[in-house]
């Protein structure tokens, strides 16, 4: 009976011990976004975000992070309010010197591209939506190892899916070649990542698309982006990106103008355009800074030509948007 209380004390100071070194972080973010579409008439989404982060004082290398939406959704066409709560993220990391692991539900950084990503088959980019930035995450284990300080080979699995990627630095750009495998599309792709600067001129290329496998039919299509980005001295900054998928048959064109007027004041106007049939949106964003934490801006998704597009099966739609981070 002593030797069992010796043994229950010790592992109570090993815990006590592990646990008194825990260094938590905690913050808060709330989303309102408020609108009218003509799908659903008016609408009001509303976001808050819960985060808390865990790291040691004595194992830096070590963390786990979690993220907790709750989110509240109305529209009045038909008269509906959603309310639930999700998890955003959570995960475990573990970053050294060579190694990287995570384990968890996170986001995969997949692609380069700003408007389209097609070698991502995790969570791509929705270039309709209000936060573009906004991911869904993945369960998933994903390893990178540090083969120097200018490559790496990274490998990421989660259900039905999964990436293997080397990325290297060859003196003009960053290249990756990606092998990746779709079980829900029932495909393989390999693919390939280019980002660089023109010649020392401050224009950003990049490139990002591959080769894609259908299992079922055995044939192939090819689908890539090319995209470009310059800013100038003023704080404009322009962006483009050309998207071209074979099968079926796709040409699009984005186009992105940033500019700050003031020093509080962001301005913007997206355009996305099908080549082909001439229909796509315009999408202008004015933003205004109201603290270091907080913004208020207000957009919209204007859309044209044909009525067989994929763009704006909602039809246009203007909303304001508050965020706030405390």
């Amino acid at each position: 009976m002593a030797r069992y209380s010796q043994i229950s004390v010790i592992k109570e100071r090993i815990l006590a011990a592990i646990f008194l070194g825990i260094v938590p972080g905690f913050s808060l973010e709330n989303s309102q976004i408020g609108g009218y579409d003509e799908l659903y008439q008016l609408f009001d989404y509303n976001r808050l975000r819960a985060e808390l982060t865990l790291e040691h004082e004595d194992s830096s290398n070590l963390s786990a992070r979690l993220i907790v939406d709750n989110e509240t959704y109305y529209k009045n066409d038909p008269g509906s309010l959603v309310n639930r709560t999700s998890i955003y993220r959570a995960y475990m990391e573990y970053s050294g010197a060579k190694h990287l692991w995570l384990v968890g539900k996170q986001r995969i950084p997949l692609g380069v591209g700003r408007f389209w990503n097609p070698i991502d088959v995790f969570n791509p980019i929705d270039i309709e939506a209000i936060e573009t930035d906004q991911r869904p995450g993945t369960n998933s284990i994903r390893y990178e190892y540090a083969m120097s300080e200018l490559s790496n080979i990274d490998v990421t699995v989660a259900d039905g899916k999964g990436a293997i990627r080397v990325k290297g630095y060859l003196g003009f750009a960053d290249v990756a070649l990606v092998g990746e495998w779709d079980e829900d599309q029932d495909r393989d792709i390999i693919g390939w990542e280019i980002e660089g600067e023109l010649a020392n001129s401050g224009i950003e290329l990049r490139s990002e698309g591959g080769s894609f496998h259908n299992r079922q039919s055995g044939q192939r299509h090819t689908e890539f982006i090319v995209g470009t980005e310059y800013g100038f001295e003023n704080s404009l900054v322009l962006m483009g990106e050309y998207h071209y998928l074979d099968v079926p048959r796709r040409d699009e064109l984005g186009v992105l103008a940033s500019f700050q007027p003031a020093m509080l004041w962001t301005c913007s106007l997206m355009t996305v355009t099908d080549l082909d049939d001439g229909s796509g949106f315009v999408s202008p964003v004015i933003e205004y800074s109201l603290s270091d934490e907080m913004t208020l801006s207000g957009g919209a998704f204007v859309y044209h030509g044909a009525e067989s597009s994929s763009y704006g099966q909602g039809g246009d739609h203007f909303y304001v948007r508050w965020f706030v981070h405390f």
